[in-house]
């Protein structure tokens, strides 16, 4: 087994883990992509350091990575960190051993041990694929609490109906009030106001969003951000008030639903689906507590998180 030195990602790194990325996963990883996610979500101010880890050989090549995204959360009523782990890649030619002896078992023990010094409060959670979820259990830094579903929205909604999507643009005033009011129905949440909007949506590199407000007999009450996806309508990030809520997915749907798209899908945690009752089907994605010195047991997290499509990069 080679001797590996971990440290700190520093700005130099992009372009060599936007190679790495390519050769791990096969599909490119730009320059302002990787920029945007690591280095822009930090205007949000939950974090202004970089907390993502590299691992390199002896000869100074990069060789592993564990990425982290540092966000502003809300549990309980209160503001903590929320942070997620992403981009976990090691070299293909570095992988193996077991134990202490795996670079992915030291990446991210190192990851979580340095976020619980320096950010104790720290929700740290991911969306791991079944393969990595099942080494990160074994390695002890992982633990499942669901797995993602496509749940099936309708489209459709009649003139007549109460709720009536809206045009909203990323820099309403009206969305930081809005969170102000919803985040009263969550536990544990990534902070979803008109900055994170922003960020995460409105200066995406690589995708295009479409913000839709609804409205209930004539009041803003939410937003449906969205995107398409070939023959689907992805409803990537939801904040609605869970009375109404399938009429109100659907009347976003209904006002941005195209030819091309046949169909609409959203994400969303288990009390919620099941509020919903329509049709759902398995994805590959496993929602993950990263649970070494984790400050939220596991079971207690599964229960309180919030999380949609938007929660991972891909979508």
């Amino acid at each position: 087994m080679l001797d590996y030195r971990i440290r700190v990602c520093e700005p130099g790194d992009a372009t060599e883990l936007c190679a790495l990325f390519q050769h791990v996963f096969g599909k490119p990883r730009s320059l302002e992509e990787w920029r945007w996610k690591f280095d822009s979500s930090r205007e949000l101010g939950a974090s202004s350091v970089p907390h993502s880890l590299v691992a390199l050989t002896s000869e100074g090549d990069i060789v592993g990575h564990a990425g982290a995204v540092v966000l502003p959360g809300w549990f309980r009523g209160r503001s903590i960190p929320m942070v997620q782990g992403c981009d976990v890649m090691i070299h293909p030619e570095h992988r193996g051993g077991f134990g202490a002896n795996n670079l992915f078992t030291l990446l991210l023990r190192e990851l979580l041990d340095r976020i619980a010094a320096q950010l104790p409060s720290a929700f740290r959670y991911g969306f791991a694929g079944q393969g990595p979820c099942l080494v990160g259990e074994r390695a002890g830094v992982y633990e499942r609490m669901e797995l993602a579903l496509d749940i099936d929205v309708e489209t459709g909604s009649s003139a007549w109906s109460p709720w009536q999507a809206v045009p909203l643009g990323w820099d309403d005033p009206r969305l930081d009030r809005l969170w102000a009011r919803r985040r009263r129905q969550l536990s544990l949440a990534v902070v979803r106001d008109r900055a994170y909007l922003d960020w995460r949506y409105g200066r995406n590199p690589s995708y295009v969003y479409h913000l839709t407000g609804v409205a209930f007999l004539g009041q803003l009450i939410g937003w449906v951000v969205s995107r398409s996806d070939g023959n689907r309508l992805l409803l990537v990030d939801v904040l609605l008030p869970a009375f109404g809520l399938r009429a109100a997915l659907q009347a976003a749907a209904s006002n941005v639903v195209s030819d091309d798209a046949s169909a609409a899908v959203v994400w969303l945690p288990a009390p919620l689906r099941d509020r919903l009752g329509s049709s759902a089907r398995e994805t590959p994605v496993m929602v993950t507590a990263m649970s070494r010195k984790s400050p939220i047991p596991t079971p207690e997290a599964h229960r309180m998180l919030y999380y949609t499509m938007g929660d991972v990069d891909i979508f």
